[in-house]
């Protein structure tokens, strides 16, 4: 792999959210976690959004093609010890949405899927939103993020003005009418502040995700 912004993420984050939530990040390990990432792309409020309800075996080349994409990375994420969701961290630059906004070089952007039926409508999308700010603009020179989540996702307008991410209009992409979202560094950590001795205090302590068993 190339030595690329993606690439030198870390493999594993964790922050103990304002909600006393423990969100955590863990690299996607392949085929390990396919089996889970199955069951949730056949989840009826998955695959809508998605368009992933596929045989294994297709779901595999699909993910060995996204694994050997240097211009992202791929992560579980777990809430208080249990795999909830997936998200796609990528350079925008290098990625077909370049092709609808002008890109600057260090824009960052993610995409998100919460697939335990569990946890789906239960309050965790702002702290996990919340989560993948700190860990792109703590990890990556982004001076702003983007989202591109379907206009239809309402769930997102309810917490993007809160987390500050400002609409930028609609974009029309083959798959679906996106809501294009950015997110400025500076106004996101000022309202968003995180303290020093707080990161380094979690990164001393041992992380749950060492802990909790795989699904």
């Amino acid at each position: 792999m190339l030595d690329t912004h993606s690439s030198r993420l870390p493999d594993q984050y964790e922050l103990d959210d304002y909600q006393q939530m423990a969100i955590g990040l863990r690299q996607l390990r392949y085929p390990d976690d396919m089996p889970l990432l199955r069951r949730w792309m056949h989840s009826g409020h998955v695959i809508p959004q998605w368009h992933l309800n596929k045989p294994i075996s297709e779901l595999n080349v699909h993910f060995e093609k996204m694994l050997a994409d240097d211009h992202q990375r791929l992560y579980l994420i777990g809430v208080n010890g249990q795999w909830v969701g997936y998200t796609e961290i990528y350079e925008a630059a290098r990625d077909r949405l370049a092709r609808y906004y002008p890109a600057n070089d260090d824009d960052f952007g993610w995409h998100l899927l919460i697939g335990e039926l569990s946890a789906y409508g239960n309050g965790y999308l702002r702290p996990i939103v919340r989560t993948l700010s700190h860990f792109i603009f703590e990890h990556t020179p982004a001076r702003r993020i983007v989202g591109e989540p379907d206009h239809s996702a309402k769930a997102y307008e309810v917490v993007a003005e809160g987390l500050c991410y400002e609409p930028g209009g609609l974009i029309h992409m083959p798959e679906k009418i996106a809501m294009l979202y950015f997110c400025d560094r500076d106004r996101f950590l000022t309202a968003n502040p995180r303290e020093a001795a707080e990161v380094d205090r979690q990164a001393a302590a041992g992380h749950w995700w060492r802990r909790v068993v795989d699904q």
